[in-house]
Protein backbone atom coordinates (compact mmCIF):
# COMPACT_ATOMS: atom_id res chain seq x y z
CA UNK A 1 0.00 0.00 0.00
CA UNK A 2 1.57 3.49 -1.16
CA UNK A 3 2.04 5.77 2.30
CA UNK A 4 2.18 9.62 1.89
CA UNK A 5 3.98 11.46 5.04
CA UNK A 6 4.19 15.32 4.82
CA UNK A 7 7.91 15.23 5.06
CA UNK A 8 8.28 13.94 1.35
CA UNK A 9 6.78 14.08 -2.07
CA UNK A 10 4.14 11.68 -2.88
CA UNK A 11 4.48 8.50 -4.81
CA UNK A 12 2.61 8.12 -8.43
CA UNK A 13 0.13 4.68 -7.10
CA UNK A 14 0.82 3.33 -10.99
CA UNK A 15 4.38 4.04 -11.51
CA UNK A 16 5.62 4.10 -8.20
CA UNK A 17 7.65 7.06 -8.92
CA UNK A 18 8.62 9.76 -6.94
CA UNK A 19 5.86 13.23 -7.82
CA UNK A 20 7.58 16.50 -7.74
CA UNK A 21 5.01 18.46 -9.69
CA UNK A 22 2.87 20.09 -6.98
CA UNK A 23 0.04 22.16 -8.98
CA UNK A 24 -2.40 22.94 -6.20
CA UNK A 25 -1.30 24.16 -2.92
CA UNK A 26 -2.66 26.22 -0.16
CA UNK A 27 -5.95 24.20 0.48
CA UNK A 28 -7.02 24.49 4.05
CA UNK A 29 -9.35 21.71 5.40
CA UNK A 30 -9.95 20.97 9.01
CA UNK A 31 -6.97 23.30 9.99
CA UNK A 32 -4.65 21.37 7.99
CA UNK A 33 -3.28 22.37 4.88
CA UNK A 34 -2.92 20.27 1.83
CA UNK A 35 -1.54 20.49 -1.97
CA UNK A 36 -2.41 18.07 -4.98
CA UNK A 37 0.65 16.76 -6.97
CA UNK A 38 0.77 15.81 -10.75
CA UNK A 39 2.55 12.34 -11.87
CA UNK A 40 3.79 13.83 -15.32
CA UNK A 41 3.65 9.86 -16.76
CA UNK A 42 0.78 8.60 -15.50
CA UNK A 43 -1.15 11.80 -15.41
CA UNK A 44 -2.96 10.71 -12.03
CA UNK A 45 -3.18 13.41 -8.90
CA UNK A 46 -2.16 12.76 -5.57
CA UNK A 47 -3.21 14.79 -2.56
CA UNK A 48 -0.10 15.67 0.04
CA UNK A 49 -0.29 14.61 2.79
CA UNK A 50 -2.84 11.94 3.27
CA UNK A 51 -5.04 12.57 6.47
CA UNK A 52 -4.21 9.71 9.26
CA UNK A 53 -6.54 6.97 9.84
CA UNK A 54 -8.51 8.29 12.49
CA UNK A 55 -8.80 11.69 10.62
CA UNK A 56 -10.23 9.82 7.58
CA UNK A 57 -12.65 7.69 10.43
CA UNK A 58 -14.17 11.11 11.52
CA UNK A 59 -14.86 12.12 7.83
CA UNK A 60 -16.71 9.04 7.42
CA UNK A 61 -18.48 9.11 10.46
CA UNK A 62 -22.53 8.39 10.64
CA UNK A 63 -23.89 11.77 11.20
CA UNK A 64 -20.98 13.63 9.66
CA UNK A 65 -21.14 12.14 5.87
CA UNK A 66 -24.51 10.08 6.61
CA UNK A 67 -27.22 9.94 8.82
CA UNK A 68 -28.08 6.65 10.36
CA UNK A 69 -30.46 5.52 7.40
CA UNK A 70 -27.80 6.33 5.08
CA UNK A 71 -29.35 9.04 3.45
CA UNK A 72 -27.30 12.60 2.65
CA UNK A 73 -29.90 15.03 0.70
CA UNK A 74 -33.40 16.02 0.92
CA UNK A 75 -36.05 13.44 0.10
CA UNK A 76 -36.43 15.09 -3.40
CA UNK A 77 -32.89 15.08 -4.37
CA UNK A 78 -33.47 11.17 -3.02
CA UNK A 79 -36.17 10.15 -5.09
CA UNK A 80 -34.16 11.43 -7.82
CA UNK A 81 -30.72 9.37 -7.00
CA UNK A 82 -33.38 6.61 -6.66
CA UNK A 83 -34.31 6.98 -10.49
CA UNK A 84 -30.85 7.66 -11.47
CA UNK A 85 -29.61 4.28 -10.05
CA UNK A 86 -32.40 2.35 -11.81
CA UNK A 87 -30.79 3.88 -14.87
CA UNK A 88 -27.47 2.84 -14.32
CA UNK A 89 -29.02 -1.12 -13.52
CA UNK A 90 -30.15 -0.74 -17.10
CA UNK A 91 -26.86 0.01 -18.24
CA UNK A 92 -25.08 -2.85 -16.79
CA UNK A 93 -27.64 -5.29 -17.94
CA UNK A 94 -26.74 -3.93 -21.49
CA UNK A 95 -23.54 -5.78 -20.68
CA UNK A 96 -24.84 -8.41 -18.61
CA UNK A 97 -28.26 -10.17 -18.11
CA UNK A 98 -28.00 -10.94 -14.29
CA UNK A 99 -25.75 -12.86 -12.26
CA UNK A 100 -23.30 -12.30 -9.22
CA UNK A 101 -22.77 -8.72 -8.72
CA UNK A 102 -20.54 -6.65 -5.53
CA UNK A 103 -20.46 -2.95 -4.84
CA UNK A 104 -17.15 -1.75 -3.66
CA UNK A 105 -18.28 1.13 -0.61
CA UNK A 106 -21.75 -0.03 -0.90
CA UNK A 107 -22.80 2.67 1.59
CA UNK A 108 -26.38 2.19 2.28
CA UNK A 109 -26.69 -0.28 -0.05
CA UNK A 110 -29.57 1.26 -2.54
CA UNK A 111 -27.88 0.48 -5.55
CA UNK A 112 -27.61 -3.21 -4.65
CA UNK A 113 -31.25 -3.43 -3.42
CA UNK A 114 -32.34 -1.92 -6.57
CA UNK A 115 -30.48 -4.50 -8.30
CA UNK A 116 -31.69 -7.31 -5.63
CA UNK A 117 -34.70 -6.24 -6.83
CA UNK A 118 -34.78 -6.58 -10.28
CA UNK A 119 -33.17 -10.68 -9.72
CA UNK A 120 -29.59 -10.30 -9.07
CA UNK A 121 -27.27 -11.82 -6.36
CA UNK A 122 -25.57 -8.91 -4.70
CA UNK A 123 -22.89 -8.69 -2.64
CA UNK A 124 -21.16 -5.13 -0.65
CA UNK A 125 -18.38 -4.09 0.66
CA UNK A 126 -17.89 -1.55 3.41
CA UNK A 127 -15.17 -0.42 5.33
CA UNK A 128 -16.77 -0.19 8.93
CA UNK A 129 -19.56 -2.30 10.58
CA UNK A 130 -21.14 1.05 11.19
CA UNK A 131 -21.36 1.85 7.69
CA UNK A 132 -22.49 -1.43 6.63
CA UNK A 133 -25.40 -1.83 9.10
CA UNK A 134 -28.18 -0.20 7.04
CA UNK A 135 -27.14 -2.12 4.03
CA UNK A 136 -27.49 -5.43 5.59
CA UNK A 137 -29.68 -4.81 8.36
CA UNK A 138 -32.73 -3.04 6.55
CA UNK A 139 -32.01 -4.69 3.15
CA UNK A 140 -30.63 -7.77 4.76
CA UNK A 141 -27.69 -7.46 1.83
CA UNK A 142 -24.35 -10.02 2.63
CA UNK A 143 -21.91 -7.04 3.53
CA UNK A 144 -18.42 -7.45 4.19
CA UNK A 145 -16.23 -5.21 6.11
CA UNK A 146 -12.59 -3.93 5.89
CA UNK A 147 -10.23 -3.68 3.04
CA UNK A 148 -11.63 -5.53 0.60
CA UNK A 149 -8.65 -8.05 0.09
CA UNK A 150 -9.18 -8.71 3.78
CA UNK A 151 -12.71 -10.01 2.80
CA UNK A 152 -11.63 -13.06 1.20
CA UNK A 153 -13.92 -13.20 -1.97
CA UNK A 154 -12.90 -16.47 -3.84
CA UNK A 155 -11.70 -16.57 -7.37
CA UNK A 156 -14.09 -15.50 -10.03
CA UNK A 157 -16.89 -15.62 -7.63
CA UNK A 158 -18.78 -12.20 -9.60
CA UNK A 159 -20.09 -11.45 -13.02
CA UNK A 160 -19.64 -7.67 -12.08
CA UNK A 161 -17.96 -5.05 -9.86
CA UNK A 162 -19.06 -1.94 -9.48
CA UNK A 163 -16.96 1.06 -7.72
CA UNK A 164 -18.61 3.98 -7.89
CA UNK A 165 -16.92 7.65 -6.94
CA UNK A 166 -15.26 4.90 -4.22
CA UNK A 167 -11.55 4.50 -5.95
CA UNK A 168 -10.60 7.97 -4.80
CA UNK A 169 -10.95 7.94 -1.43
CA UNK A 170 -8.95 4.83 -1.28
CA UNK A 171 -4.71 4.32 -0.74
CA UNK A 172 -4.61 1.52 -2.23
CA UNK A 173 -6.36 2.03 -5.71
CA UNK A 174 -4.06 -0.35 -7.88
CA UNK A 175 -4.10 -3.15 -5.46
CA UNK A 176 -8.06 -2.53 -5.24
CA UNK A 177 -8.43 -2.51 -9.03
CA UNK A 178 -6.01 -5.92 -9.26
CA UNK A 179 -8.37 -7.60 -6.47
CA UNK A 180 -11.11 -6.50 -9.10
CA UNK A 181 -9.48 -8.87 -11.82
CA UNK A 182 -8.96 -11.51 -9.31
CA UNK A 183 -12.35 -11.94 -7.79
CA UNK A 184 -14.40 -11.38 -11.81
CA UNK A 185 -15.20 -14.39 -13.94
CA UNK A 186 -13.91 -14.59 -17.21
CA UNK A 187 -15.08 -11.47 -19.02
CA UNK A 188 -16.48 -10.06 -15.96
CA UNK A 189 -17.53 -6.34 -16.06
CA UNK A 190 -15.57 -3.78 -13.48
CA UNK A 191 -17.53 -0.34 -13.52
CA UNK A 192 -15.77 2.34 -12.10
CA UNK A 193 -16.49 5.93 -11.90
CA UNK A 194 -14.49 9.27 -10.36
CA UNK A 195 -14.18 12.18 -10.76
CA UNK A 196 -12.41 13.91 -13.93
CA UNK A 197 -9.81 15.87 -12.39
CA UNK A 198 -8.76 16.70 -15.77
CA UNK A 199 -12.22 17.98 -16.95
CA UNK A 200 -13.42 21.25 -17.81
CA UNK A 201 -14.57 22.30 -14.08
CA UNK A 202 -11.50 21.05 -12.72
CA UNK A 203 -9.39 22.61 -14.80
CA UNK A 204 -11.27 26.13 -14.54
CA UNK A 205 -12.34 25.79 -10.57
CA UNK A 206 -8.49 24.20 -9.49
CA UNK A 207 -8.91 24.79 -5.01
CA UNK A 208 -12.05 25.71 -5.49
CA UNK A 209 -13.68 22.72 -7.90
CA UNK A 210 -16.42 21.02 -5.95
CA UNK A 211 -15.23 17.58 -6.80
CA UNK A 212 -11.79 18.05 -5.50
CA UNK A 213 -13.37 17.41 -1.76
CA UNK A 214 -9.43 17.48 -0.33
CA UNK A 215 -8.83 15.48 2.12
CA UNK A 216 -11.50 12.88 1.25
CA UNK A 217 -10.07 12.68 -1.86
CA UNK A 218 -6.79 11.00 -2.12
CA UNK A 219 -6.12 10.36 -5.43
CA UNK A 220 -7.47 12.19 -8.90
CA UNK A 221 -8.11 10.71 -11.83
CA UNK A 222 -8.03 11.48 -15.77
CA UNK A 223 -8.93 9.25 -18.65
CA UNK A 224 -5.77 8.54 -19.31
CA UNK A 225 -4.57 7.59 -15.60
CA UNK A 226 -7.73 5.61 -15.19
CA UNK A 227 -7.18 3.89 -18.61
CA UNK A 228 -3.69 3.28 -17.57
CA UNK A 229 -4.87 1.57 -14.29
CA UNK A 230 -7.32 -0.57 -15.52
CA UNK A 231 -5.21 -1.51 -18.88
CA UNK A 232 -2.62 -2.49 -16.30
CA UNK A 233 -4.53 -4.73 -14.56
CA UNK A 234 -5.79 -6.41 -17.95
CA UNK A 235 -9.17 -4.61 -18.39
CA UNK A 236 -10.06 -3.51 -21.72
CA UNK A 237 -12.10 -0.65 -21.95
CA UNK A 238 -15.62 -1.10 -23.66
CA UNK A 239 -17.34 2.21 -23.18
CA UNK A 240 -16.70 5.49 -21.39
CA UNK A 241 -18.93 7.62 -20.32
CA UNK A 242 -17.88 11.64 -20.02
CA UNK A 243 -22.03 12.76 -18.06
CA UNK A 244 -23.62 11.93 -15.25
CA UNK A 245 -26.59 13.94 -14.38
CA UNK A 246 -26.13 13.30 -10.80
CA UNK A 247 -22.68 14.83 -10.90
CA UNK A 248 -21.76 16.64 -13.36
CA UNK A 249 -24.22 19.79 -13.70
CA UNK A 250 -24.23 20.35 -9.84
CA UNK A 251 -20.56 19.94 -10.10
CA UNK A 252 -20.56 23.15 -12.63
CA UNK A 253 -22.75 25.12 -10.37
CA UNK A 254 -21.21 24.46 -7.35
CA UNK A 255 -17.82 25.18 -8.57
CA UNK A 256 -18.96 28.25 -9.95
CA UNK A 257 -20.31 29.51 -6.42
CA UNK A 258 -16.98 28.57 -4.92
CA UNK A 259 -15.62 30.64 -7.30
CA UNK A 260 -17.47 33.51 -6.27
CA UNK A 261 -16.72 34.36 -3.03
CA UNK A 262 -19.70 32.32 -1.55
CA UNK A 263 -19.04 30.43 1.29
CA UNK A 264 -17.46 26.94 0.21
CA UNK A 265 -20.06 24.28 -0.86
CA UNK A 266 -22.71 26.36 0.98
CA UNK A 267 -25.48 25.39 -1.78
CA UNK A 268 -24.40 21.43 -1.31
CA UNK A 269 -25.24 22.19 2.39
CA UNK A 270 -28.58 23.76 2.23
CA UNK A 271 -29.28 20.63 0.00
CA UNK A 272 -28.26 17.86 2.64
CA UNK A 273 -30.79 16.63 5.26
CA UNK A 274 -31.37 18.44 8.15
CA UNK A 275 -29.06 16.62 10.42
CA UNK A 276 -26.17 16.53 8.36
CA UNK A 277 -25.80 20.54 7.45
CA UNK A 278 -22.40 21.69 8.70
CA UNK A 279 -23.17 23.64 11.72
CA UNK A 280 -20.69 26.57 10.32
CA UNK A 281 -22.53 27.45 7.54
CA UNK A 282 -26.11 27.66 10.04
CA UNK A 283 -24.54 31.54 10.79
CA UNK A 284 -23.46 32.38 7.32
CA UNK A 285 -24.01 35.88 6.64
CA UNK A 286 -28.17 36.64 4.55
CA UNK A 287 -26.34 37.97 2.35
CA UNK A 288 -24.23 34.95 0.98
CA UNK A 289 -27.82 33.16 1.04
CA UNK A 290 -29.51 36.01 -1.00
CA UNK A 291 -26.54 35.96 -3.34
CA UNK A 292 -26.83 32.18 -3.62
CA UNK A 293 -30.84 32.98 -4.65
CA UNK A 294 -30.12 35.73 -6.81
CA UNK A 295 -28.06 33.41 -9.03
CA UNK A 296 -29.77 30.74 -9.89
CA UNK A 297 -31.24 32.07 -13.03
CA UNK A 298 -27.40 32.67 -14.19
CA UNK A 299 -25.90 29.65 -12.60
CA UNK A 300 -27.73 27.09 -13.40
CA UNK A 301 -28.37 26.83 -17.31
CA UNK A 302 -25.02 27.85 -17.75
CA UNK A 303 -24.15 24.67 -15.54
CA UNK A 304 -26.13 22.91 -17.59
CA UNK A 305 -24.59 24.22 -20.67
CA UNK A 306 -20.76 23.93 -19.57
CA UNK A 307 -21.56 20.06 -18.76
CA UNK A 308 -23.31 19.41 -22.27
CA UNK A 309 -19.98 21.09 -23.62
CA UNK A 310 -17.67 19.46 -21.37
CA UNK A 311 -19.25 15.96 -22.24
CA UNK A 312 -19.10 16.20 -26.11
CA UNK A 313 -15.00 17.03 -26.39
CA UNK A 314 -14.64 14.05 -23.49
CA UNK A 315 -13.46 16.74 -20.92
CA UNK A 316 -16.90 15.61 -18.74
CA UNK A 317 -16.38 16.38 -15.06
CA UNK A 318 -17.05 12.43 -14.33
CA UNK A 319 -15.64 9.56 -15.83
CA UNK A 320 -17.57 6.41 -15.71
CA UNK A 321 -15.71 3.27 -17.79
CA UNK A 322 -17.08 0.22 -18.15
CA UNK A 323 -13.86 -2.65 -18.68
CA UNK A 324 -14.09 -6.15 -19.32
CA UNK A 325 -11.48 -9.27 -17.66
CA UNK A 326 -9.70 -10.14 -20.37
CA UNK A 327 -7.04 -12.72 -20.25
CA UNK A 328 -3.11 -11.25 -19.43
CA UNK A 329 -1.05 -11.63 -21.94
Amino acid sequence: MTKINCTTSPVCPICKEQIENSIINGVVKNNNTYSVYKCDSCQVWVTHPFPSHEELTKLYSTGNYRTKTGKRFNPALEYIIYLLTVRKRKRIERFRDHGRILDIGCGRGLFLHIMQEDGWDVAGQEFSEISASYASDIYGIDVRTGELKDCEYESESFDVVNINHVLEHLENPDEVIAECYRILKKGGLLVTAVPNIDSLQGLFGQKHWFQLDLPCHLYHFSSKSLFDLLQKNSFKVELTRHFKFEYNPFGWLQTLYNASGIPENLLYNLLKSADLRKKDHDTSPTMDYLKTIALIPLYLPLSLMLSIIEAIIKKGGTIEVYSIKKEPV
